[in-house]
């Protein structure tokens, strides 16, 4: 593409590449200074984008290529593919791929022993459902496509707004927004122009896109914000050209730059374009009358349809065990037909003289009446699998689903949570269910700290600011007493000491204006009332920290792209904004360049104290000593296409006025006080933010900002896969150049509560031997200390710290030989801490450069045999993408036995939510990122307890007995066609009516094990939730797999062969002897015989459903007397079809009289009588007392306290089976005396040890009872 654009320009008579002659940068630069030179390199760098894309002002018939259209599709088919899509999906599956080789076997002439309607329907029956689910899904995406699509916009053509339809719009034209029409919404990526802000400001919600409801800031250039008039663009036609990146789909990630054309064809000097002068499709204007844009992706290339990507269905428990279950009864099947197959092989050879047989035996070798033989039986035998239960079972848990969403103990009350932002109850908000079974089975749980276990509502509570007089002295709280706060007593008599260099000045001003100008927050004043005024902000930690500002009596009241105005004893004082250094999470600080009035250029920087990124921290930036304040190395070596970026960075660090305004020696002993003081903070759990400052000249902010112009612009050549993340480190490291030998600014600390009942999960989750895993960006000190306030970590337990010695902040500061061997003696030590004292008791602190020495390359495996014999552990400094990659490293250990899930409420959880086998989305304030990229989001951390005991319990067991029954169902009926074979030669023949096997899985027997795998309950929810027997079964069912092992599959399959031999056999001496007795003196024929069985294996089934439901409700009632009455009325109508009543029937008519012939016999009615209600308490009651008389379980002792909650005689064994002592043991009579008054327990216990009772009093009997997670029974 390169090539063709240089042959391109050679055409046209240049030299492939733009004019850099007109419109010099840099006024009064001369055009041969190395500058000059760094300048053309980037902008030649930035001519020619990866993919040459760009556009032109209000022209998009002069763009370079055809770009896709403005048509925006989410749905997933079309009219004319929506059918072949959907049949390859579905035979995708081996399921359907196994049903539809016994339709093509079915309609073989010959071989199929039913009709082949029947074998074709229940195939029909599953497709057609899943057309169905999938057709009306897809019809409300195409609705809400086509009224998105219809939308209006106006457009720039001619001179003047035209209103059109969004899908006409192309790259390039000019869009206008106003506040009073009736979609605020953009339709298009858009570049911003203009806007009715006389700075060019704009004010964007972004919900849509991700979920934050704050609003954001964007604004135009200085070049375009200009043109405000229709005349204005009119003449400026075509002579903007804007050069943009590729389409991506991070929303927070884009570049560019624009020319303008002079009318002799010359170009001028390019000027940067950033993220901030975007607004993307879906954003809605606020607070901003209009806007023109200029259009510069449009339909699929947008960035919401670049993330509308359908996710796909990843693989699960129920699909892999459903799979194996096939796979067992598939492998079964073919054992059973091929020894049935030899065995009619057997029979004709000595029968092949019999000539009454002649006819069906003749003329057939042995292959070929095996072969014969076994596609017969593939067709007789497929009902072993049940066709209808994959259709049955995803019913099942979307109805499961419902359930989770309608629960009312996980609503919670939540501001913004109705409709246009009013308050309003939240519930659970599942995405998928097919992940339901997983709740069951988690082992590890991995959990963001700030929002998910803690409010995410900052307060402020204290801080500390260096003397002006002595920097070693400190106003404010320190390590003795961290509560005093400095900016309590603070009075501020003139404006303009609010941010100044003047050393007379108190520093405690800095340390305000830094917490109020330093920041992303916007002022959101009521019309009304000017003095009311309310701030938004995508960070909570900031917004916090303003309404602080405003309480002590400096508050924002103004901002602008360009400007802030702060209101100061009673004064409103404006400072220019020069630059803003975002935040990255390479450098973990963010700061603001301003002039303040006084014409001073002061830089403010807030950040974290220490780090493993770029950077290393603010320590770093103060401490003048430090090694790497040049240059950062690692990043000046230059990859492919990033030689300009990396000359340019070069330049700008050689440049650098370093060790001017130095911090002195008594400054860098400040810094150690301030980290000393940072201890105190982080012991009492408080997060915490440094503050710097420096004075910076004219000439040096000139010289940085135009280099930092160049490395922006020459950053757009980069090209790989790795382009955004080497991008951003240049980018980095040219904001650090400006960010070093700053000055102590103070430090403030601000703390964010538990959420209510976060400990109380923690440690129900704990005693079920789920490992819990806290992961944070805080530093290690504040996480440890809120590990110890939500029971992570034991306050007096065993807790480790594993992190390098203090000096050494990451491995990359000390020799790799050294690191690796630190890393190695603390991970023996914690191996020989957890050999001593056993598995689930120690508790593991550390921070990301441990933590990435254990996962490297030697010591990976021995840290995951480790961390699975860990109690819990506090991981802080975590990056995002190391989250993620601790989520992904527990996952891929060979000894994980359980289900990982990652919990979250920010953007920066969603990679270990993304990488978790289960993500769950906290639903706060800090947007919607992590909900979106959930498959379950809750209110409340608390929540989580619920979601996984209860509905995750219910799931495994409603879906267990769903598909059990289902696979029982089938193997008795078709065991039945196997005994059988005994009495017909092995050939297949079939005893049951072809229509009757068609609907005897859909309508007679499918509404029971649907509504079993809807509502079905073996426990309340009371037992499943109480924090001593709750997480005993929770541990239990993970642990022993239950109602999903071998030996419920087993018991599944031989009550279905003891069911079986009673439904034939036991009716096998009418069939042999043929004494209906009918009073007529005819006798029966195979088809009434054949109905009496199916009969049975119809009432035997039915009447398992009725012994083992235990949560009786109406619907589940209803489906059982449906069952039989539908049967009934059907065996009726069916058997009334005459081929006189109706000569014109597709029927068939040797049914006709069958109901007559059974309904009047008595046999028949004894027969339904023995099978319908013998045979179950013959079996299944009897074998259910006898297992839980002398054999029974927890759960059995559970049951048995939910029905005799008095008279229970069935007593249960507390067991304080601690390490210091294993003798305190209590007994109590039923379940229900937990959690009773221990007056009342105590008046009637009897104790095993008769000289521990004297020791127990009434407060300590139900910590006894409680606090220990060993709970067996007697």
């Amino acid at each position: 593409l390169q090539f063709l654009y240089f042959i391109g320009g050679v055409m046209k008579g240049g030299d492939g590449h733009d004019s850099q002659e007109a419109g010099a940068p840099y006024a009064g630069t001369p055009q041969n200074s190395p500058r000059t030179k760094r300048m053309s390199i980037a902008g030649e760098a930035a001519a020619s984008p990866p993919d040459g894309r760009y556009a032109y002002l209000g022209a998009p018939e002069m763009t370079n290529k055809q770009y896709c259209n403005n048509e925006f599709i989410s749905s997933m088919y079309t009219w004319y593919n929506f059918l072949p899509k959907v049949l390859l999906n579905q035979f995708s599956l081996v399921s359907n791929q196994y049903f539809g080789l016994n339709v093509v076997i079915a309609l073989i002439p010959g071989v199929s022993p039913i009709t082949p309607a029947t074998a074709v329907l229940p195939l029909l029956i599953v497709l057609g459902t899943a057309l169905y689910m999938e057709g009306t899904e897809d019809f409300q995406r195409h609705k809400a496509d086509a009224k998105d699509n219809s939308a209006p916009v106006y457009v720039l053509v001619g001179k003047e707004w035209v209103k059109m339809s969004a899908t006409d719009v192309k790259v390039g034209d000019l869009l206008r927004i106003e506040k009073s029409h009736d979609s605020h919404s953009l339709k298009a990526d858009v570049l911003v122009v203009s806007s009715s802000d006389d700075d060019g400001q704009v004010y964007v919600e972004t919900s849509q896109l991700d979920g934050e409801t704050s609003v954001k800031f964007k604004k135009a250039v200085r070049e375009t914000q200009i043109l405000n008039t229709i005349e204005e663009f009119t003449e400026n036609r075509g002579k903007l050209k804007v050069l943009m990146d590729s389409p991506v789909k991070d929303l927070y990630k884009w570049q560019g730059s624009a020319r303008w054309i002079f009318p002799d064809g010359s170009e001028s000097a390019p000027f940067n374009l950033d993220v901030e002068n975007t607004i993307w499709r879906s954003s809605s204007i606020r607070r901003t009358d209009w806007v023109v844009g200029l259009v510069l992706y449009t339909g699929r290339q947008t960035k919401m349809g670049l993330n509308m990507e359908h996710k796909p269905r990843s693989a699960n428990i129920l699909d892999s065990r459903l799979n194996i279950a096939v796979l067992a009864i598939f492998i079964i099947k073919n054992i059973i037909m091929i020894i049935l197959c030899a065995l009619s092989v057997s029979w004709s050879a000595d029968h092949e003289d019999d000539w009454y047989l002649e006819e069906f035996l003749g003329g057939y070798s042995s292959f070929e009446t095996f072969g014969l033989n076994y596609l017969t039986w593939f067709i007789l035998l497929s009902f072993m699998i049940p066709i209808s239960l994959f259709v049955t079972v995803r019913f099942c848990l979307r109805i499961q689903i419902r359930l989770m969403a309608t629960d009312q103990e996980m609503m919670h009350w939540m501001l913004g949570a109705g409709e246009e932002g009013a308050p309003g109850w939240v519930g659970c908000k599942p995405k998928t269910s097919y992940k339901n079974l997983e709740l069951a089975d988690v082992k590890y749980i991995f959990s963001d700290k700030t929002g998910t276990l803690t409010e995410n509502k900052m307060t402020y509570v204290g801080g500390a600011v260096p003397s002006a007089a002595d920097a070693t002295k400190w106003i404010g709280g320190g390590v003795t007493d961290p509560t005093l706060n400095p900016l309590a007593d603070l009075k501020i008599t003139n404006p303009h000491d609010l941010l100044t260099s003047n050393p007379k000045v108190d520093p405690r001003n800095r340390l305000m204006a830094t917490i109020v100008l330093c920041n992303t927050v916007v002022p959101m004043s009521d019309d009304s009332d000017p003095n009311l005024i309310a701030y938004e902000g995508t960070s909570p930690d900031e917004v916090a920290l303003v309404y602080a500002a405003k309480k002590y009596g400096v508050a924002m009241v103004k901002r602008t792209t360009s400007s802030i105005t702060v209101r100061v004893a009673g004064q409103e004082i404006t400072y220019t904004v020069l630059s803003v250094l975002e935040f990255s999470s390479n450098r973990k600080m963010m700061s603001i360049i301003l002039k303040t009035p006084s014409d001073e250029l002061i830089l403010l920087t807030k950040g974290a104290d220490e780090h493993e990124g770029l950077g290393q921290g603010m320590f770093v930036r103060i401490d003048a000593s430090a090694e790497d304040e040049k240059i950062p190395k690692g990043f000046i070596n230059t990859e492919e296409g990033d030689e300009a970026a990396v000359e340019c960075l070069k330049e700008l660090w050689n440049q650098a006025p370093f060790g001017v305004d130095g911090p002195t020696l008594q400054y860098q002993n400040s810094v150690q006080i301030c980290k000393d003081s940072l201890q105190g903070y982080g012991r009492k759990g408080w997060r915490t933010l440094v503050f710097g400052w420096k004075k910076i000249t004219p000439e040096w902010f000139n010289i940085w900002n135009e280099d930092f112009k160049n490395i922006r612009t020459a950053t757009m050549a980069l090209q790989g896969p790795n382009r955004d993340h080497r991008k951003e480190e240049i980018e980095d490291a040219a904001k650090l150049s400006m960010e070093r030998e700053l000055e102590m600014g103070g430090l403030i600390a601000y703390e964010d509560m538990l959420q209510d009942q976060v400990p109380e999960t923690i440690k129900f989750f704990l005693d079920a031997d789920v490992g819990v895993w806290m992961l944070t960006g805080d530093k290690l000190e504040t996480a440890i200390e809120i590990a110890k306030s939500c029971n992570l970590a034991k306050s007096t337990g065993l807790l480790y710290e594993a992190h390098f010695a203090k000096g050494s902040a990451s491995p990359s500061t000390i020799k790799r030989d050294t690191a690796e061997a630190q890393a190695a003696k603390m991970l023996g030590e914690l191996r020989e801490l957890v050999d001593s004292h056993g598995d689930n008791e120690v508790t593991l602190a550390s921070d990301e450069a441990t933590l990435t020495a254990f996962l490297g390359d030697d010591l990976r495996q021995d840290f995951l045999d480790v961390s699975q014999r860990l109690r819990s552990a506090v991981c802080a400094r975590l990056t995002p993408k190391m989250k993620g990659t601790i989520v992904k490293s527990c996952m891929n250990s060979p000894h994980l036995k359980g289900t990982v899930l990652a919990i979250g409420d920010g953007g920066n959880d969603v990679t270990m939510i993304n990488e978790a086998h289960v993500g769950i989305g906290i639903i706060g304030i800090e947007g919607r990122a992590a909900e979106l990229a959930s498959d379950y989001a809750i209110p409340r951390f608390k929540h989580l307890t619920r979601l996984l005991t209860v509905h995750g319990k219910y799931s495994r067991y409603r879906t267990a007995m769903c598909v059990g029954y289902s696979f029982y169902k089938n193997i008795v009926l078709s065991l039945c066609q196997v005994y059988f074979a005994v009495f017909s030669g092995y050939s297949a023949m079939t005893i049951f009516d072809s229509w009757l096997l068609a609907v005897i899985n859909t309508v007679f027997t499918g509404a029971p094990p649907f509504f079993m795998g809807c509502f079905e309950k073996d426990l309340h929810e009371e037992p499943l939730t109480h924090p001593v027997t709750g997480p005993i079964l929770y541990k239990n069912q993970r642990d022993d797999n239950l109602y999903m092992n071998m030996m419920s599959a087993l018991m599944w399959v031989g009550t279905a062969l003891l069911h079986s031999v009673f439904v034939f056999w036991f009716w096998y001496p009418t069939m042999a002897r043929d004494d209906f007795d009918e009073d007529n003196g005819r006798t029966s024929d195979l088809n009434a015989q054949g109905t009496a069985l199916i009969t049975g294996v119809i009432l035997v089934t039915i009447a398992k459903v009725i012994t083992h439901i235990r949560h009786h409700t109406c619907l589940q009632f209803g489906s059982i007397v449906f069952s039989y009455v539908f049967y009934l009325c059907f065996l009726v109508v069916y058997g009334s079809i005459s081929m006189f009543c109706f000569p014109f029937s597709v029927c068939e008519t040797h049914f006709y009289g069958i109901h007559v012939i059974l309904l009047s016999s008595s046999k028949f009615y004894l027969y339904c009588l023995f099978i319908g209600f013998g045979v179950p308490y013959i079996t299944d009651v009897a074998g259910l007392y006898v297992q839980k008389q002398w054999f029974p379980t927890f759960i059995d002792l559970v049951q048995h306290n939910e029905f005799y909650p008095k008279h229970s005689d069935w007593p249960i064994c507390c067991c304080a089976d601690t390490p210091h002592n294993n003798a305190a043991m209590t007994e109590i009579e039923t379940l229900s005396d937990l959690g009773k008054d221990p007056a009342e327990l105590k008046a009637k216990k009897t104790f095993t040890n008769p000289e521990l009772a004297p020791e127990i009093d009434d407060q300590e009997l139900t910590p006894l009872l409680l606090k220990d997670k060993r709970l067996t029974y007697c």
